[in-house]
């Protein structure tokens, strides 16, 4: 790879043609990353418990959501390749593929409530943190809907590189969500009306109702006469061979994501099981990162929508070029993040109003860490995804299920389990057996993600899939 050409960076495919991708959806991206954020910080000021029990919740259903939004989300390779084939006809049909799959999704996840009382009751966690976790969860999983549409009609604007759009309507989402948390977190009384305090709850109904905004904003925009002619928005929806490989090549990705998921929820669960503070700290460290990474989400989006488009129009220099600008762009962004994670998270302590000195210390500490892992996870963002760009989903898929199951999930248990026996407690003392365990999953946690980049990488370099594409021609 040419990486240090400033040629390379130049004209179409340069950093400049890049960022105008990139740069909406990395702003879409932090809107997303705030909301997380604001909402924890607001959870902390209001019960510090409600913060630590959001996480896990909220992770949970985010989780059980991902298989659907892993196959929904690929509907934008299709339009990416759509477009740069100049079939723009199928590019509505393949958005319409995508929305039948979200609701379906939605309907799957409001299914899971049934047993949400047994899933958090086998994490183990105390009885005060359990009843608000499934409060949080039952209404997320409940309206699961939402964000799956959302993001099955955002494709129909990312696919064509039309990344503005997703940016203005993820930062109406944001300018939406704080002050509705806040009032529903908190309370409010004015003298037309009253809001009584609903603490977590009220969180997830802030969070849903700017939800739901956003997507109704979608839908019609989706139905724009202009796009009505030229896309085929509003004729005949159904196109069963375009269903097939969105199933096809999509379903890996589904599945990649959600057992990725799954095993860093594993991971997050073990941490909350060794003391409450350790999941707030957890919590802490865990939505600053958020922050810092919903950004290298959108490089990686605007990798896959550039690839995409190389590969329908057959221009494979285009889309290398386009690769290569936007790791400039990412190591980047990664490296300024690191530097501040590493020297000052007493900044991003300090927004928790953390009062437990223990948790402060703690959270000090992951914020090393996870400055660690946002440098890897760079990596994995982008050549993951400009693979998947092209169609190496399943690739991916396998390659994510091995490595997140025999050097992650599998090693932070066993891990666990050893740190946590009364043998390790009696023979290292209570209390250096809690630290060992904690510390130990994080470097696990850490040297996952390198192997995870560096094997996304290595599957770059090697060049298959420069001869992949899913439309078929």
């Amino acid at each position: 790879m040419k990486f240090f050409s400033l040629s390379s960076y130049r004209g179409h495919g340069g950093i400049a043609d890049v960022s105008k991708v990139a740069f909406p959806l990395v702003v879409a991206s932090i809107g997303h990353g705030v909301n997380l954020f604001v909402d924890r910080v607001m959870l902390s000021n209001y019960d510090p418990l409600a913060m630590a029990a959001a996480f896990p919740a909220g992770l949970t259903s985010f989780t059980m959501s991902c298989i659907f939004l892993g196959v929904v989300g690929y509907a934008g390779v299709f339009v990416a390749q759509y477009i740069g084939a100049k079939q723009y006809a199928n590019v509505g049909k393949a958005v319409w593929q995508a929305i039948f799959l979200a609701l379906a999704g939605g309907a799957l996840m409001a299914s899971t409530t049934l047993f949400a009382e047994e899933l958090f009751q086998w994490f183990g966690h105390a009885e005060s943190l359990r009843e608000m976790q499934i409060t949080y969860y039952v209404l997320l999983s409940y309206s699961g809907f939402v964000p799956l549409t959302a993001a099955a009609l955002s494709t129909f604007w990312s696919g064509r590189a039309k990344t503005r759009m997703i940016m203005v309507v993820n930062l109406l989402i944001t300018g939406l969500n704080i002050p509705l948390n806040a009032m529903l977190i908190f309370g409010c009384s004015t003298k037309l009306f009253t809001i009584p305090e609903l603490g977590i709850a009220g969180a997830a109904w802030g969070t849903i109702g700017a939800g739901a905004t956003g997507m109704l904003i979608y839908l019609a925009a989706f139905f724009l006469p202009e796009n009505r002619k030229k896309f085929n928005t509003a004729g005949n929806p159904w196109d069963w061979d375009i269903f097939k490989r969105l199933i096809r090549f999509g379903t890996p990705n589904g599945v990649q994501l959600v057992l990725d998921l799954a095993t860093f929820n594993i991971f997050v669960v073990l941490l909350g099981k060794i003391s409450e503070d350790v999941l707030t700290a957890s919590t802490v460290s865990m939505s600053a990162y958020s922050l810092a990474f919903n950004p290298m989400i959108g490089f990686g989006q605007a990798a896959s929508i550039l690839v995409g488009q190389g590969i329908g129009a057959k221009d494979i220099p285009f889309a290398e070029k386009s690769v290569r600008s936007c790791l400039f762009l990412v190591l980047a962004y990664s490296i300024l993040m690191l530097i501040i994670f590493t020297c000052f998270p007493e900044w991003i302590c300090r927004m928790f109003d953390l009062k437990n000195a223990n948790v402060l210390r703690l959270s000090r500490y992951m914020l090393i860490f996870t400055s660690g892992y946002l440098f890897f996870d760079a990596l994995n963002i982008l050549f993951g995804n400009a693979v998947k760009g092209a169609g190496d989903t399943r690739f991916v898929m396998w390659a994510g299920i091995a490595l997140g199951w025999l050097i992650f999930a599998i090693p932070c248990i066993a891990v666990y389990m050893i740190f946590s026996s009364q043998w390790a407690m009696g023979y290292f003392g209570a209390d250096s057996s809690r630290e060992i365990n904690v510390w130990t999953l994080w470097s696990i946690c850490n040297f996952y993600i390198a192997m995870l980049g560096a094997t996304f990488y290595c599957r770059y370099r090697h060049g298959k899939w420069k001869q992949m594409n899913v439309i078929g021609c």
